[in-house]
């Protein structure tokens, strides 16, 4: 097993130092002014618990959901996985108005691997992804990943980036036929549903556009190209790899399966990675104790995942929307990446001044919120 495991490594590491820049004819983007209002956000993290709100335009359901997914790998991104079926959690959350429309619409968001479900959820106001997103008219699911959070949490190497890009498929699919389960309240069947992720949550998102060409009817990519990676990135991947070839440690505590890794070998990377230093202390404070192990086998998939991904990313033909942000040091110079989606006859960019990797937390969020709302309603 273990020699396995450490093929496995190598392979990864030596397709991300091999990782070149690309060049791409650039597109139109969206018109952002050199600066924008910084948010005011309080409190803390909140729990995944249901939870009802009200926004000015009625009635906010946020309940707990959960899917039955089975860990295989049928995508155009290979990499190996241990076929047993698990269950991933997360929550909808929606005006109740949009759920009750003959023809409902949903985004699925699936983080990156260095975060979580709470990335969407923050319990900092102004900073809590899904509920601007219901104020603004959409609704929005959110999940843990195999292995993080409130999800099933296997051996770190029972899974893959390309098999994280099948869950997500899987999903859909349950979100089109309403088969899944929603604690507190009854499933929905959506007519449409968009993909989005952030980080290499948005390389899931690219995985399944071009490996189920009729899955979503769109995908939305925050804080992530597959170009432009930078030696702050490399940086911290290539000590995550070292752990990983020495078999990672547990989850969360002994006794935990194991196989688990952080990609940033210290608290003050995981903030100085994730936020630029305009972020909010208040939203400093509220993450710091939620930085994640992450499982080695999605880890060290990735690099060849990113670039199978530069061989295929020409053939997303559904519209596709890029969410940059100016300040992010994990990647810098991806103006060209939008270029590289040659088939879709609709590409939309925006980067985010002075933001930093995590988005939705970081420095004129609302410029994110806005964006991704007003592109949904362009798409309806």
């Amino acid at each position: 097993m273990f020699g396995k495991r450490a093929a496995t490594v190598v392979t990864g590491v030596l397709a991300l130092v091999g990782i070149a820049v690309s060049q791409a004819p650039t597109v139109a983007s969206e018109d952002a002014p050199a600066t924008a209002p910084a948010t005011a956000p309080v409190a803390q993290a909140n729990t995944v618990a249901q939870r009802a709100a009200t926004a000015a335009d009625g009635e906010v359901v946020d309940l707990p959901v959960s899917f039955t997914v089975r860990n295989v790998n049928n995508t155009r991104s290979q990499c190996s996985v241990d076929g047993e079926t698990y269950t991933i959690r997360g929550h909808l959350t929606a005006p109740a108005e949009v759920l009750a429309q003959p023809d409902p619409e949903i985004t699925l968001y699936v983080h990156g691997t260095n975060t979580g479900e709470w990335i969407w959820r923050l319990g900092v106001d102004g900073h809590n992804y899904t509920q601007e997103l219901a104020a603004r008219g959409h609704a929005s699911v959110t999940i843990d990943r195999l292995g993080y959070g409130s999800s099933d949490i296997p051996d770190g190497f029972a899974s893959c980036s390309g098999a994280h890009a099948e869950h997500a498929h899987q999903i859909v699919q349950q979100l089109r036929s309403g088969d899944y389960t929603v604690t507190g309240g009854e499933p929905t069947a959506f007519s449409r549903v968009y993909l989005a992720g952030h980080s290499s949550g948005a390389l899931v998102a690219e995985t399944v556009a071009v490996s189920y060409p009729d899955d979503v009817d769109g995908i939305i990519l925050t804080g992530w190209a597959a170009i432009g990676l930078t030696g702050e990135t490399n940086r911290r991947f290539l000590g995550a790899y070292e752990r990983c070839l020495n078999g990672g440690e547990p989850k969360n505590e002994p006794g935990d399966p194991a196989g688990y890794v952080y990609f940033d070998g210290t608290p003050e990377d995981f903030l100085a990675g994730g936020l630029s230093p305009d972020a909010d202390p208040r939203v400093v404070e509220a993450i710091e104790p939620l930085q994640p192990r992450n499982p080695c086998g999605v880890m060290v998939s990735e690099p060849m995942g990113i670039l199978q991904d530069l061989e295929l990313v020409d053939d997303i033909e559904v519209p596709v929307y890029l969410v940059f942000g100016e300040k992010d040091v994990l990647r810098q110079g991806v103006q060209s990446y939008p270029g590289l989606f040659t088939s879709s006859g609709d590409v939309t960019d925006l980067t985010v001044p002075d933001a930093g990797h995590f988005l939705p937390l970081d420095i004129n969020a609302p410029m994110l919120f806005d964006g991704v709302a007003g592109w949904l309603d362009k798409h309806r």
